[in-house]
């Protein structure tokens, strides 16, 4: 079943947290319109104002055979490829299915046991399935874009938000995603300028070089030019 969105929490916006407090990815709106989504640094933690990126996808955890499963089910054992997992690695994750009987359909994960490489996984479903699976079914497990978020020059990864603090290697914090923030400049883009990630990790670049048209839009360049090296205003639209 799915849930609606909180108005109260656990954390403040400034405040990081080594225990988890809230769903990974729940969105938190302030009074002035700011917007962010709960995440979990990597093990570098994300420093102030730098843009932090998701990880990217275990390939040996994509096209999964699942195992026979019917409506309404919500714990499935799965066989893992040749990558290991640890406990809870795809909590708030989704298990996804990519073809054949059950495909199109998406659920969000509560908690998976340990596996060793090519081992079997206890995974257990926050919601029940839709739809049956079977031995045709393949599926992806898909780790929350808020977990294990990074500053990083794969600036063609999934921008996960920017840090309004300094934050510590595996805490909770909320990354902001939308309004008003200071984030780090890689150049000298004027006000009005769509912004980018920057191939500088954790900064942000004016969008009009052939080498950034295939990066995701992040900002828009807002009040005053922006200088390399250094933080500026931005008004985030990633959500």
């Amino acid at each position: 079943m799915a849930q609606p969105m909180k108005l109260c929490f656990s954390q403040d916006v400034m405040e990081t947290s080594p225990r988890k407090l809230e769903i990974l990815g729940a969105r938190r709106v302030l009074a002035d319109g700011r917007g962010f989504r709960y995440a979990l640094a990597a093990a570098g933690g994300v420093p102030a104002g730098k843009l932090s990126m998701a990880k990217v996808a275990v390939p040996q955890h994509m096209g999964l055979d699942a195992p026979a499963a019917a409506v309404g089910e919500r714990v499935l054992c799965l066989s893992l490829g040749a990558a290991p997992a640890a406990e809870n690695d795809y909590e708030d994750g989704y298990l996804q299915v990519a073809a054949a009987t059950g495909q199109g359909h998406q659920y969000r994960i509560l908690s998976n046991s340990a596996a060793a490489a090519s081992g079997r996984m206890v995974l257990t479903l926050a919601e029940p399935l839709r739809a049956a699976l079977d031995d045709t079914t393949k599926v992806r497990l898909t780790a929350s874009p808020w977990r294990g978020v990074a500053p990083s020059d794969q600036e063609e990864n999934l921008p996960a938000g920017v840090a309004p603090c300094d934050v510590p290697g595996g805490h909770h914090f909320w990354s902001q995603t939308s309004g008003p923030a200071l984030c780090l400049a890689a150049d000298a883009s004027a006000p009005g300028t769509m912004l980018v990630p920057a191939a500088t990790a954790g900064a942000l670049a004016g969008a009009g070089s052939p080498a950034a048209q295939d990066k995701p839009v992040v900002a828009v360049a807002w009040a005053a030019a922006g200088v390399a090296g250094q933080f500026r205003p931005c008004c985030l639209t990633m959500d």
